[in-house]
């Protein structure tokens, strides 16, 4: 089947997987052994220094303006529609958990879960990005909790499922967003009042598409449907609107069904719809997503795959109809996506376009022209963006290639150099003469930093390794009598917030109904599915 296919190429055999630690140990030698364990501990020393100096200037407002180290306001929406992901409910400090977690770092996440359940709370006044507050808070406090099912004590001992109860308050006042006649979720909600008149009524593909692993993660840890059946009948009715070639597009009506806005690509509007039909379909044991993310991406590849890079065409017309020449620096997630998928020469070749185009300026440019060569004048900034080093650490993990921690060492290098100040990290305003703009984005810590940290973590020796996923392909899922409990990095996926979540065993019904909250590790693959 396309689900058992995916998901053995996805994992590998032992032996394959054994295989690939062993280059990743012995076989690394642009980068020497020694200076693996600095750069993993510099990498370490990175997430601390962001993380703390969060807490210590912005905190509790959502993100922290690094230049002028303060918290940036969600009542003042400085930025305009830039600010939809502020609710006033601690973003960072609950984005950044799955983070804290996967590094074993028990004093700050411990803390961390204590304050998410003191002083996170969505009874407010507030209109919020149903996409944001989905894969960044709902995805975050959802992939703490799961974790700390896998591994009980990780939260700290006096955890009570305190982050689960949020998850569901958050995703009830979310729910009103998918009262619409196509399914299609509205794209912004007031946190207390629902569905504001004044809404506009069109969302982009992403936005609506993207909605999956978090819902569906909800209805398997609670027992109830609901949240993963409105996320679904969101991406059916995409899915019934593609165009005849097999593409989409990249705004729609959410009430007529009508596509505003035609052209296709991969990038800013469309981009994390795909990973979310792959994803999702491994998630949820859910055969025919896998089989729609297939043909788009058979149909992505043949239509707008021009040169190096995937450019934007139109969604009726295909190739034969260009609409831009623009490469958006979201695209660099489909290096990673492809290894997912298996297509591991394509997602070498991807990677390799894009290193080419970050090594002009240490950064990646929010839009790049191919056809003038020119960065966009209006897209000269990079916020610190996660794609490009996402990539890199999953290519490394499927081939334990040197070349990638040569990159890796580059990106840290380059975020250290240009982008580190006093409060933190700043993103970049113009890549061209890396003036620094005061801004430091929740997903830095939650996928950047993780990234990069996982990267190095994973190129060293078992003994060595800090992170939570087991060493070795001999260990097994923690049990109770384990020193060091793990998971098992082939049983979990990211969302495309960076978290972490379990995935099922290939044997549990797509079908299989849901009947009461899984309260431990066992019972969490007993309602895996629903």
């Amino acid at each position: 089947s396309a689900l058992a296919k995916v998901r053995a190429m996805r994992s590998g055999s032992a032996a394959f997987v054994a295989l690939v630690l062993l280059i990743s140990v012995v076989g690394a030698d642009v980068v020497s052994y020694a200076e693996r364990l600095l750069l993993r501990d510099e990498a370490a020393e990175m997430v601390a220094h962001a993380y703390d100096a969060y807490m210590a200037h912005g905190y509790p407002w959502d993100e922290l303006k690094p230049l002028s180290c303060e918290g940036r306001r969600w009542d003042r929406r400085e930025r305009g529609t830039l600010d939809d992901n502020l609710g006033g409910y601690a973003l960072t400090l609950v984005d950044s958990l799955s983070t804290l977690a996967l590094m074993r770092d028990g004093p700050r996440l411990r803390r961390a879960v204590q304050l998410v359940a003191r002083d996170v709370h969505f009874d407010r006044d507030v209109i919020v990005s149903v996409f944001e507050s989905t894969i960044r808070v709902l995805g975050g406090l959802l992939s703490a909790h799961e974790l700390s099912l896998q591994i009980p004590g990780l939260l700290g001992a006096s955890y009570g499922g305190e982050l689960l109860h949020l998850a569901v308050d958050l995703a009830e006042r979310l729910m009103p967003a998918f009262s619409t006649p196509t399914g299609l979720p509205v794209h912004r909600v007031h946190l207390r009042d629902g569905v504001v008149r004044s809404e506009k009524r069109e969302t982009c593909t992403a936005a609506a598409g993207t909605l999956l692993v978090e819902f569906g993660a909800l209805s398997r840890l609670t027992g109830d449907g609901r949240y993963e059946a409105v996320a679904r009948r969101g991406l059916d009715a995409l899915w019934t609107r593609r165009s005849k070639l097999g593409l989409m597009g990249t705004t729609i009506d959410v009430d007529s069904g009508r596509w505003i806005d035609t052209h296709s690509g991969i990038g800013a509007g469309i981009d994390s719809y795909y990973e979310y039909l792959l994803k999702g379909g491994l998630l949820l044991g859910d055969e025919e997503l896998v089989t729609r993310f297939e043909a788009s991406y058979e149909a992505v590849q043949a239509h707008t795959k021009h040169g190096e890079f995937n450019i934007e065409v139109s969604m009726q017309q295909g190739k034969a109809a260009l609409h831009s020449h623009r490469v958006s620096a979201l695209q660099a997630f489909w290096p990673g996506l492809q290894v997912a998928y298996g297509d591991l020469a394509a997602g070498k070749a991807s990677h390799l376009a894009f290193l080419g185009l970050w090594r002009k300026h240490q950064s990646l440019p929010e839009l790049f022209d191919t056809a003038s060569q020119r960065i966009v004048h209006f897209a000269r900034d990079a916020p610190l963006r996660p794609e490009f080093v996402e990539s890199t650490f999953h290519l490394y993990e499927a081939t334990g290639d040197p070349h990638y921690l040569d990159v890796g060492r580059e990106q840290l290098h380059a975020l250290q150099n240009l982008t580190r100040v006093r409060c933190g990290f700043a993103s970049i305003a113009d890549v061209r003469t890396h003036k620094l703009d005061d801004r430091m984005d929740s997903y830095f810590i939650s996928e950047t930093l993780k990234y990069l940290w996982l990267l190095f973590d994973h190129s060293l020796e078992p003994a060595h390794r800090g992170s939570l996923f087991c060493a070795s392909v001999e260990e097994k899922t923690f049990t109770r009598n384990e020193t060091r409990p793990c998971i098992n990095a082939s049983e979990t996926l990211f969302s495309t917030e960076g978290h972490i979540f379990m995935l099922p065993p290939l044997a549990i019904s797509h079908d299989e109904t849901c009947r009461s909250p899984p309260t431990s590790a066992a019972t969490v693959n007993q309602t895996a599915s629903c």
